[in-house]
């Protein structure tokens, strides 16, 4: 059984650490056992960078105002933006801790990419970049936060799931991309009936610039509700803008925008 793209044993055993690091109650941050075991996971033995933030660095509230959409920048210096070609996500404490693994194409020089994120508990929370030369570069913040994962549904509001939104700076070299979905995490409860929410999420989104792709993502549950991307460039990214988008159901959403308006086509049968 695969969770979120981990094997469930891997799954059980970050919950197990999780739920263990929490009993022991002390007033410092819990041990990066969690962590350890991922880097083993995904990197193995490989050394991984962990200074100079005019690189790479990562912004969060340390206490968070909304531990189920919580505010995440990932800022690339100079030297790194085109240089990067994957940067994977992690929620050490979470019970799904990564969170979005996303690939850049060569040459898209991304200057800034913001997310909102499900915080469980307080947490490391990590962005690992790789370069296309193989280098691994990593920078974490700290985020103190309780609940985010069983966090109740939003009431609701306009729109259906499906609908995709691109809003751009006047410039063009920020976009904001966002896809009304519940994102249910399977840790939540249906208010009117008590029972479990079953998981449904956004599960991978392709962003391309007419038949150029510049990004493509895997995510899982530890993205918010009407999951929202925005990318910062030093040069404009170009029109027509495609999203395709597909969740855990195989539903499959997209929308083209050409610089004035967004249009979304019906799901695939």
């Amino acid at each position: 059984m695969v969770w979120c793209g981990l094997p469930f044993r891997y799954f059980l055993l970050a919950s197990a650490l999780a739920v263990a690091a929490s009993a022991a109650a002390e007033p410092v941050p819990p041990s990066n056992g969690a962590w350890e075991f991922l880097r083993k996971q995904f990197y193995g033995d490989r050394p991984i960078g962990e200074i100079d933030e005019t690189y790479l660095r990562v912004d969060a509230p340390r206490g968070t105002p909304d531990p189920a959409a919580t505010p995440i920048t990932l800022h690339f210096g100079k030297d790194a933006a085109g240089a990067i070609r994957k940067v994977r996500v992690i929620i050490d404490h979470n019970p799904s801790p990564i969170a979005a693994t996303i690939g850049i194409e060569p040459g898209v020089a991304i200057d800034e990419m913001d997310l909102r994120l499900r915080i469980d508990r307080s947490t490391s929370v990590r962005a690992i970049a790789e370069t296309s030369d193989g280098r691994l570069e990593m920078r974490s913040a700290w985020v103190e936060a309780s609940g985010g994962c069983s966090a109740p549904p939003s009431a609701g509001g306009e729109g259906k799931t499906g609908d995709i939104r691109f809003r751009a700076s006047p410039d063009g070299k920020a976009l904001q991309l966002s896809i009304r979905h519940p994102n249910h995490s399977g840790f939540q409860i249906d208010p009117r009936s008590g029972d479990t929410i079953p998981p449904h999420y956004v599960s991978h989104i392709v962003l391309r610039a007419g038949d150029r792709k510049l990004l493509d993502v895997e995510s899982g549950i530890s993205i918010s509700e009407n999951p929202t991307l925005r990318i910062v460039s030093a040069t404009p990214l170009g029109t027509p803008l495609t999203l395709d988008a597909t969740d855990s159901k195989d539903a499959q959403f997209t929308a083209t925008w050409n610089g004035v308006e967004a249009r979304r086509e019906p799901a695939a049968p």
